[in-house]
């Protein structure tokens, strides 16, 4: 199976799979139209799909990126600013000074930036602050008196404030240097979404940013007096900064200014996440606006209420797919087909166009209609030794989620590949009709594959049948890959045997019993 080769962006920007999935596992995910499970993303290759669509110039807007397609939501958000696309498209001068401004995010610290509104920071009690407070004041006075009336007391005590104001201010350096990659990298993306708002295209994107990054003004100037990448470029610089230390040490500037700033991050939370969230909006059109110049072709979803109807509808994981068409007439799908035929592969393409429909608002296709459907699966299933499960309670548990879910309100997408295939002939097909049954009922659609032409007899009321097929020329398997109406009518697995070289003795012993069992 070949892949699209991955077009390499201008300036090194890191990549952290596991920093860019944790903004996602720490994001609430209560009010999401659907969270996409592990197993689902399994299935259906999402790691390289997530890398197939991602030409983001910034790591906010890999995690938003990564967010927006594993926590679905009711409308995507890209719905309506096809215009945006349209004109990034257009005008790659425009674009690529906007990938320039978001690739100042592209350090490895400002995947930190999501942990200043997903976590909550630290305030001392009432009297602690206090504490801080008072601790600001003797040191003026006490070198006022001392300038006044010159007396060793005066200068003993001092001293003494400033070894306690001292410990006081290293104590607020350990946690100041929590926030070392994270503050720094905020103040950036804060200048960053200033000059991103101020473009006339994405005036129409979160029109109240302008106002948070308002709002955002009091801590953005506490925070910028902190500095957390000192640099000493000759001695005279040094000497600048170790009078500047001594003053914050002996009037104990910093530790009122952080836990000041710790209450308005705490206050400020929402407003933090949307400047966020605004950066990776608009790194998200600019990766979509991309992936859509490097596609054959692309179609925006429309929505209906009940069915599928797709045309030329391809797999984005592989080059020069043969694409197909289908119209489900609102009726559930069962796909039979020989080994290597392109089964899985369909029904993979099925689900990575819904995924992408309802997050980036395109397409695979030419078309696509249908009516929005959560989406579960079943298809890269194993057994599990650490909990001893075998492969066909694995494949039992599985479908049993399944069917729960298929009662609950709202329509699913469930993509199946050869169910029960752990046990026996006899008793597969007979609860795999069963369980594709109850699947497809209350507006569900279910997409199953399956070897076993007689589960397709079992459901031809029910489900529309398709199947696709091989050809055998000069001794060797040819696919076309095109979806056929109908259940496959002929077998190739004695047909393999025989084109790679099994004796002649096996090949004709399968037959005959082939033909007792048919018979």
């Amino acid at each position: 199976m070949f892949r699209f080769a991955k077009k390499q962006p201008d300036f090194q920007l890191v990549y952290d799979y596991q920093k860019i999935k944790s903004f996602f596992e720490n994001n609430d995910k209560s009010q999401a139209y659907q969270v996409l499970s592990e197993q689902t993303c399994i299935d259906l290759d999402f790691d390289e799909f997530y890398l197939r669509v991602n030409a983001t110039s910034s790591c906010v807007g890999q995690q938003y990126l990564y967010d927006r397609l594993r926590r679905i939501p009711h409308k995507s958000e890209m719905s309506g600013c096809e215009d945006v696309i349209e004109y990034l498209k257009n005008d790659a001068e425009f674009s690529g000074r906007c990938r320039k401004l978001l690739s100042r995010l592209a350090h490895h610290d400002a995947y930190y930036i999501c942990s200043l509104f997903q976590e909550t920071h630290p305030i001392p009690s009432v009297r602690m602050l206090r504490i801080i407070k008072i601790l600001q004041y003797p040191p003026l006075l006490l070198t006022g008196l001392f300038i006044l009336f010159p007396k060793p007391v005066w200068f003993i005590l001092i001293v003494a404030f400033f070894i306690t104001n001292m410990v006081f201010h290293y104590r607020n350096k350990q946690t100041q240097f929590v926030y070392l990659y994270s503050i720094p990298q905020f103040l950036k993306l804060v200048s960053v979404v200033k000059a991103l708002s101020s473009e006339t295209p994405f005036t129409t994107i979160h029109p109240g940013i302008k106002d948070q990054l308002r709002s955002l003004q009091p801590l953005i100037r506490r925070l910028s007096h902190f500095r957390f990448d000192v640099k000493f470029e000759n001695d005279m610089v040094a000497l600048v900064w170790g009078i500047k230390e001594l003053i914050r040490i002996f009037f104990l500037t910093e530790p009122n200014i952080l836990y000041r700033s710790f209450q308005l991050m705490n206050e400020k939370r929402k407003d933090i996440e949307a400047v966020f969230s605004y950066a990776g909006h608009i790194d998200m059109l600019l990766s979509v606006s991309q992936l859509q110049q490097n596609l054959p072709y692309h179609c925006n979803p429309q929505w209906i209420n009940k069915g599928l109807r797709t045309t030329d509808i391809y797999h984005p994981l592989i080059e020069q797919c043969v694409p197909n068409t289908l119209d489900t007439s609102g009726k559930s799908i069962l796909l039979t087909g020989s080994n290597m035929s392109g089964k899985t592969t369909f029904i993979r393409t099925i689900a990575l166009n819904m995924l992408s429909a309802m997050t980036l608002n395109m397409c695979f296709a030419r078309s696509f209609c249908g009516c929005r459907m959560k989406i579960y699966s079943a298809i890269s299933l194993h057994d599990d030794l650490s909990e001893s499960q075998s492969f066909y309670m694995k494949e039992v548990l599985t479908l049993k989620e399944l069917l729960e879910e298929s009662q609950c309100e709202g329509n699913h997408l469930f993509v199946l590949d050869e169910i029960f295939k752990g046990t026996n002939t006899l008793e597969r097909i007979a609860a795999g009709k069963a369980v594709l049954s109850a699947l497809a009922e209350n507006g569900n659609m279910v997409f199953a594959s399956t070897h076993d032409l007689e589960l397709a007899d079992l459901l031809a009321d029910e489900y529309e049948l398709y199947h696709f097929c091989e050809q055998i020329e000069h001794n060797r398997l040819h696919f076309d890959y095109l979806l056929k109406k109908g259940k496959l009518t002929h077998r190739n697995a004695i047909k393999l045997l025989e084109l790679e070289n099994y004796p002649q003795r096996i090949i004709e012993e399968a037959n005959s019993i082939v033909g007792k069992l048919l018979a």
